[in-house]
């Protein structure tokens, strides 16, 4: 015969309900409060970038925050918001790329892969949109040419975490965004 585990008395319930509300409740606190974007540092990786906001995915940065961004060799400065990296410029202006290697995606022969919307497509390093954004999915320039895709998809991620895009349909682009056999 199966013993049956009796129901909890109403005031055990009543314990297990309270510290459940609590966790959730100290969650989403912490949730709220964490920072609405993080800059990529050499030195401590994402910290708290005061001063930036996320306004329809665009993101917003006080004349200080942009001050106190690190910018590299090409005047770009990385943040992590919206829930993806963005290269934000000196003056302000910002382009989302794809994430690569747990970071910003580095410019190849002078092009970002970009996203806008769900698209990705090749921006100059003044994020000028030089190919526009109507692949799901578009591997960096390599020698004038870059493979990208239509109606591919992610895959599972391996054992160090990358994604592999799997089916739709494949082919290779000039830099003017021309199919290239």
């Amino acid at each position: 015969m199966t013993a049956r585990s009796e129901r909890p008395s109403s005031a055990s319930g009543r314990l297990v309900r309270s510290l459940a509300l609590c966790g959730l409740l100290a969650s989403g606190a912490a949730w709220a409060q964490a920072p609405a974007c993080t800059q990529l540092t050499e030195e401590q990786g994402l910290v708290a970038l005061p001063g930036c906001e996320v306004d329809g995915h665009q993101l917003k940065l006080s004349a200080d925050a942009l001050k106190g961004l690190q910018y590299d060799a090409q005047g770009l400065a990385v943040v992590h918001a919206d829930g993806g990296f963005h290269y934000v410029a000196r003056r302000g202006r910002s382009l989302p790329v794809l994430a690569w290697d747990n970071g910003a995606d580095t410019p190849q022969e002078g092009l970002l892969r970009g996203r806008v919307g769900d698209r990705v497509g090749y921006f100059d390093l003044q994020f000028r949109q030089v190919i526009p954004a109507l692949f799901d999915f578009a591997w960096p320039f390599e020698d004038g040419v870059a493979e990208v895709c239509n109606g591919c998809r992610r895959g599972t991620p391996d054992g160090d975490g990358h994604t592999p895009m799997e089916g739709g349909e494949w082919f290779r682009i000039d830099r003017m965004g021309r199919w290239v056999k």
